[in-house]
């Protein structure tokens, strides 16, 4: 009776150690699923993506021309934008939730310029504020770039990226927004925004801003959708550009080494022969008549003393 007694208190903990576990088992194979995934989301954003910027406000942006380029790699994310005949003056520039750039339908009252409000109404509201630190969207405000032409770049972690962005928007009245959670940034499709233009440029009064912003600041003045690029174009375009820069050096100094030389050597060839030819025909010329004259005045002259001698 007493083993039976232990045992019936053996069997309780047994099982309850099993069942625990189980538990912890199960509890592993999720966090191990869980990460799993997160890799194949990780791996799926890492890439390069550009946005080519064109003006938006042509006639106040003029002929403003960029790039923005972004590359993921492992936990690395990096941002370029290089910008050419922008106005001066700071630029405030954001990547947005959207999928398009503002166009003329953009301008809802007609005044003939795209405003801060009737744009972001086209890209959506600002998700990635491209300042100066792009691991917090609130971080490096308001430290943007400013200069007609300008070259941008910063790096970041995408993890704290990613973790800034998920948290809670506690300021839902504001142009910028963050990322449901769990959700993945997913550059691609995405809308890149510059503004900014200086002060002493006139507005209308119908022109608005956004975020209690000087006009000027938040005037549109450049944007663009950003699209994956694919490795194969990288790749090719950088092979065919040193195939085709090659063969094009090979071939031109072939060409130019034949031509050179063919060149030289008939124009060394018909110089060597003028000069040569002139110099041994004056210099057998001269000589030959030299020593011709010489010989038949002494000849001549010898015979005829000997002609005139008297007879013995």
């Amino acid at each position: 009776m007493k083993r039976k007694s232990k045992l019936e208190k053996i069997t309780p903990l047994v099982l309850g150690t099993c069942m625990l576990t189980f538990v912890a088992a199960c509890g592993s194979d999720d966090d191990d699923s869980s990460s799993d995934s997160q890799q194949q989301q990780q791996q799926q954003q890492e890439g390069s993506y550009r946005a080519v910027l064109t003006p938006v406000n042509a006639t106040i942006a003029g002929t403003i021309a960029g790039t923005a380029d972004f590359t993921i790699a492992g936990d690395e994310l990096s941002a370029t934008i290089d910008m050419n005949g922008a106005p001066a003056g700071t630029h405030y520039q954001f990547i947005t939730t959207g999928s398009a750039c503002p166009t003329a339908a953009a301008d809802a009252n007609s005044d003939t310029f795209i405003d801060a409000p009737e744009a972001f109404a086209v890209t959506g509201p600002v998700l990635v504020p491209l300042d100066s630190d792009l691991s917090s969207q609130a971080g490096g405000f308001p430290n943007f770039p400013s200069g007609s032409s300008y070259n941008y770049n910063e790096t970041t972690s995408y993890s704290q990226m990613l973790a800034d962005l998920r948290l809670p928007d506690t300021t839902t009245d504001d142009i910028i927004t963050k990322l449901p959670a769990d959700s993945e940034l997913n550059l691609e499709g995405k809308v890149v925004i510059v503004h900014g233009v200086p002060r002493a440029i006139p507005l209308p009064s119908t022109v608005a801003s956004a975020d209690n912003l000087p006009v000027n600041t938040s005037f549109p003045i450049a944007c663009g959708v950003i699209e994956r690029v694919a490795d194969g174009g990288t790749t090719g375009g950088t092979t065919g550009g040193t195939t085709g820069g090659t063969t094009g050096g090979t071939t031109g100094g072939t060409t130019g080494g034949t031509t050179g030389g063919t060149t030289g050597g008939t124009t060394g060839g018909t110089t060597g022969g003028t000069t040569g030819g002139t110099t041994g025909g004056t210099t057998g010329g001269t000589t030959g008549g030299t020593t011709g004259g010489t010989t038949g005045g002494t000849t001549g002259g010898t015979t005829g003393t000997t002609a005139g001698s008297p007879a013995p």
